[in-house]
């Protein structure tokens, strides 16, 4: 009987030293997703900053053009309805083509 305790407490010790290592490599696991997800959640932030600030500048650069585009066409109304014509017919030859 000796030897058979002896097997299952070495067996036990052997478990019980693999449950530790495994304990210990989740912990390492968690620490590197939480890494992870911090460096994602900030990498995340500054892609929605960028975004905004892209968003903000192609808005302010069409409000501006819109207007300098607006008051040239008030100066010159013959010159503006010209340049229009020009553009629709060369959108119909674009969409209309077979």
């Amino acid at each position: 009987m000796g030897i058979f305790r002896r097997n299952t407490k070495s067996q036990v010790n052997r478990l019980t030293a693999q449950l530790e290592e495994l304990q210990s490599e989740l912990s390492n696991l968690r620490k590197d997703a939480r890494h992870l997800s911090d460096g994602i959640s900030r990498t995340a932030g500054v892609a929605v900053d960028t975004a905004e600030a892209a968003y903000q500048g192609v808005g302010k650069w069409t409000s501006d053009n819109v207007d300098t585009v607006s008051d040239w066409s008030r100066e010159q109304p013959m010159a503006a309805l010209l340049v229009t014509l020009g553009l629709g017919a060369v959108l119909g030859a674009l969409f209309f083509r077979r």
